[in-house]
Parts: structure tokens; C-alpha cells; sequence
């Protein structure tokens, strides 16, 4: 006999909506359980908008309400944690997938200056030194990435 899910998710998701493994997983628990309530809390509300609505064309009978976070700003964190205390008593599962990476580039001085050393070999095997990333500092202090994929999602987890 399948698991019959509780009466509410909160699902956060950053850029995932309206594709990706938040949606897959909101459709997946609707087609368990076409009663569940879902609660999108996305950064980006035209993307939740849409996957509202995919959401609710597949599964009429579901109750998907959004929120709006963006998990790399904690004033954004607060704001949604203190709204979902608000619209609902309890929250029975919390998926949290938001995340970002920054975009590695080449670093074409490392590029010429290796290809006539005797590290070539060992650089072009390993890529040591020709990717760079950068990671900016958030308005909070926190670098980026750090913000984005682990705190923001703790702070919200231990917020609610």
C-alpha cells in the first residue's frame, strides 16, 4: 500500500521552475497524491507562475500556492520563512534545491605561459591554473555561493 503524503509541501526552488528536478518532483508527489498542497517558494515569480500553471493543468485538483525567496539574500529568507509561519500551521516536508555555480573562465595568460613550460603536460591533464572562478561577496558578506547553496537553506530549514 503506497505512502499517502500529508497535507502540505513547501517546495523551494531558484531557478529550477518552471523545468527541472523541483518541478519533476512537484509532479511526481501530485500524481501519488493529487490532494497534496504545494507551496513553490521561488526567486524568480514569472517561472512560478508558469509552473503553477503546468502544475494545475495536469492536476486540477491541487492546491499550489507560491512564495517568493531568494536564497542567496537573507533579508529575502526572513521575509518567506515569516510568511510561511503566517499562511501555514505546519509544513510536513521541505525539499530545498536551489543552487547556482559561477561560470569558470580561461585564464589565457596561464594558457600561453604553460604551453611552453614543462608543466604542459600536468596543465592540460588537470586543467591547474587555466580555470579560474570568481565568488562575489553577497550584501549579507557572505561569499555567493556559500549563501546561495547551504545557508540561505539553513537559515529558512531552522526560520519555519
Amino acid at each position: 500500500m503506497p505512502l499517502a503524503l500529508s497535507q502540505l509541501m513547501c517546495a523551494p526552488c531558484l531557478n529550477c521552475l518552471p523545468s527541472g528536478i523541483g518541478l519533476a518532483l512537484c509532479k511526481r508527489l501530485l500524481t501519488v497524491d493529487d490532494g497534496l498542497h504545494l507551496c513553490l517558494a521561488c526567486r524568480n515569480m514569472g517561472k512560478a507562475k508558469a509552473a503553477r500553471a503546468a502544475l494545475l493543468a495536469s492536476h486540477s485538483g491541487a492546491q499550489v500556492t507560491m512564495v517568493q525567496v531568494d536564497v542567496g539574500d537573507l533579508q529575502s529568507v526572513f521575509r518567506a520563512a515569516d510568511e510561511l509561519k503566517q499562511r501555514f500551521q505546519r509544513l510536513d516536508y521541505v525539499y530545498l534545491n536551489a543552487g547556482i555555480m559561477p561560470n569558470p573562465q580561461l585564464n589565457v595568460r596561464a594558457l600561453f605561459s604553460g604551453l611552453f613550460s614543462r608543466k604542459v603536460i600536468h596543465m592540460f591533464s588537470t586543467a591547474e591554473g587555466l580555470l579560474t572562478q570568481g565568488d562575489r561577496l553577497t550584501a549579507d558578506g557572505l561569499q555567493e555561493v556559500f549563501e546561495t547553496n547551504i545557508f540561505g537553506h539553513f537559515i529558512l530549514n531552522t526560520w519555519v
